[in-house]
């Protein structure tokens, strides 16, 4: 009984997924679910009236003797509907179809690209998530075009069955007996062959998801010089293989399985059906003669067009198990609601300009994290202060920016802007407050102008500001040769005369946004990790004399880029170790100045190797 009340539920699950996609076909695209409707019908119509009543039509008007020339008005008539049948089928699937669901596709990929934006930063650093995100995607376009054309079959071939059996009824009662043949066979097999393909495929997700990333790793540029100049071809090499053992070894684990089910479904579907009832018509018309031979003709025809029509069905009902499956995935993803809403929230006020940001006893640990990343964090950004957060990799400094810009939420204390919660603001204007670059900033395949703005060039106003902006990141004369100036593509993914600039070019143009941007706080995580320290310090000058009226906060490994910082943090697993100026720290001769002592050395050194060489070569 508990049992029977699970598979019950189970079905009552599997349709409302079903009808999620098609309410959200119909808010998509209602024509394209009218015309499916519309085109399915002239199908089954088709399919009834040429299996039974049009062969009825001429075994019955042979037996009767009806006038030969009504018999060639109805051939015509039903060649005229069969001509116009194909023209409606051929324009659908070759006019229709294709551009509707382009325009379906779109519209359903910008719903989830959106949620995909709209979701916070750790959704996409758990596993779990992430692979039902990337089966959401992959499956999306599939599932509505397969929900549509079966919802659709299910309705007209039910309708075309029942009119094919009403016939056989009428010709013998006991031959409908047999339509439960395709129904044991491929709704009850059909199901469990597809719940066990539901697990095959589940399986080796993770295995795909090796030989995907080989696949990607291998063609994508980025990898292009590593992949040439070192050994871990071998390495890639070597997980492709297990993902394709891994592949390999969950195909074997069902084989003798699925096999075993398949033979039944197929058996139980067309052997006994398309056998049994050619056999009990030819025992009613040879041996009984309870029927005429034209009747058994018809119940020969009949059958044909019936048995089709149920395996059709039951494959219907089986498909709606099989798309409520694969779609939970996507009805989960699109119903998550976001522990940080990432939308514009009109309740919430708009951020105020910052006067104060203030860190109180901020902690916080990562999801299934043993420690806290950060703890006990307590320090303030005043309107145009210049802070500098230095320490060695995994200090918690980066964290730190992210939950001060609300991509994460503190697990322990709070931030307040103006004295004010940050949760309590509109994030989206809260957000708009900051100009960010990251260390692992990336550069889009567009143009340079659409890179520094992050967003389309609508005015000559524009074009100036992203002139001024490169001009300030000292990277506008390079810019300046090339031969589309700022509408030069970047990189050649799409344009082969697309350019790829240098490392500390890239960075220069990454840096050259928050230049462009109103904001009134710039955060700089790494900024200048791929330039030299003579280019660093002078891009930091540039950037202070730029940012007089903004705050800023620095994050850099490099000591010389915190010395032009008013105020000092010095972090440290995860807490603020010491505070301060520079002079101040290199007075108190802590873990600062001792950090700073070692890089000076190492930069002298380096300048004395460079003199040795310049020498050398003299």
């Amino acid at each position: 009984m508990k049992r029977l009340r699970h598979t019950f539920q189970h079905i009552k699950v599997n349709i409302a997924n079903n009808l999620f996609i098609f309410k959200l076909a119909w808010s998509i695209h209602p024509q394209r679910v009218v015309a499916e409707f519309a085109v399915q019908a002239g199908r089954q119509l088709a399919n009834v009236f040429f299996t039974v009543y049009f062969m009825k039509y001429i075994i019955e008007s042979i037996s009767i003797g009806r006038d030969f020339q009504q018999i060639i008005y109805f051939i015509i008539l039903t060649l005229v509907l069969l001509f116009a049948l194909v023209l409606l089928d051929n324009w659908y699937d070759y006019r229709f179809k294709p551009l509707s669901d382009l325009k379906l596709y779109e519209k359903l990929y910008f719903i989830l690209f959106r949620k995909a934006a709209s979701v916070e930063l750790k959704c996409f650093e758990d596993h779990e998530f992430y692979n039902k995100y990337t089966k959401a995607i992959q499956e999306a376009d599939i599932r509505v075009s397969a929900v549509l054309a079966n919802l659709s079959r299910i309705i007209f071939v039910s309708l075309a069955t029942i009119s094919i059996f009403a016939v056989m009824y009428a010709i013998d009662p006991w031959v409908v007996w047999f339509a439960l043949l395709p129904i044991i066979g491929n709704f009850y097999f059909g199901k469990k062959l597809n719940r066990l393909q539901f697990q095959q495929n589940d399986e080796r997700i993770p295995y795909q998801r090796k030989m995907d990333y080989v696949n990607r790793v291998i063609y994508l540029s980025h990898f292009a010089k590593e992949i040439r100049l070192s050994r871990i071809f071998s390495v890639l090499r070597n997980t492709y293989l297990e993902g394709y053992d891994g592949v390999i070894s969950v195909i074997h684990k069902y084989r003798v399985k699925a096999g075993v089910i398949s033979f039944l479904k197929i058996f139980t579907t067309f052997t006994l059906i398309f056998q049994g009832v050619l056999l009990y018509g030819a025992y009613l018309a040879i041996v009984k003669q309870s029927i005429s031979i034209s009747s058994f003709i018809v119940l020969g025809s009949a059958m044909v067009g019936g048995a089709w029509s149920l395996i059709r069905l039951s494959d219907s009902f089986v498909e709606i198990n099989k798309n409520g499956i694969y779609i939970e995935n996507l009805k989960t993803f699109l119903s998550y609601v976001s522990e940080i809403q990432e939308d514009s929230d009109p309740v919430k006020p708009i951020a105020p300009p910052i006067q104060q940001l203030t860190f109180r006893k901020l902690g916080f640990t990562y999801d299934g994290a043993e420690k806290p990343s950060i703890r006990h964090i307590t320090m303030e950004v005043n309107k145009n202060e210049k802070i500098a957060l230095v320490g060695h990799n995994g200090a918690g400094k980066s964290t730190l920016i992210k939950l001060m810009m609300r991509l994460y939420d503190p697990t322990e204390g709070e931030i307040l802007l103006n004295g004010r919660n940050i949760k309590e603001f509109d994030l989206m204007s809260y957000r708009s407050l900051y100009g960010t670059v990251f260390q692992d900033f990336k550069i889009f395949s567009m143009t340079i102008a659409e890179n520094v703005l992050m967003r389309d060039v609508e005015t000559e106003e524009d074009r100036q500001l992203v002139i001024n902006a490169l001009k300030k990141s000292r990277v506008y004369d390079k810019v300046a040769t090339l031969p589309e100036g700022i509408d030069t593509m970047l990189t050649k993914e799409f344009d082969e005369q697309g350019v790829v600039l240098s490392g500390g070019e890239f960075q220069k143009i990454a840096i050259a946004r928050i230049f462009a941007q109103e904001a009134e706080l710039l955060i700089l995580d790494e900024p200048t990790s791929a330039l030299d320290p003579i280019a660093e310090f002078e891009i930091f000058e540039s950037m202070m004399e730029a940012c007089k009226d903004k705050a800023v906060v620095i994050i850099s490994h490099r000591m010389s880029s915190a010395m032009l910082a008013d105020r000092i943090y010095y972090m440290e697993d995860g807490e603020i170790q010491e505070s301060g100026s520079h002079m101040e720290l290199m007075q108190l001769q802590g873990k600062y100045a001792e950090l700073f002592l070692k890089q000076a050395e190492k930069y002298v050194e380096q300048e004395e190797l460079a003199g040795v060489v310049n020498l050398h070569e003299a």
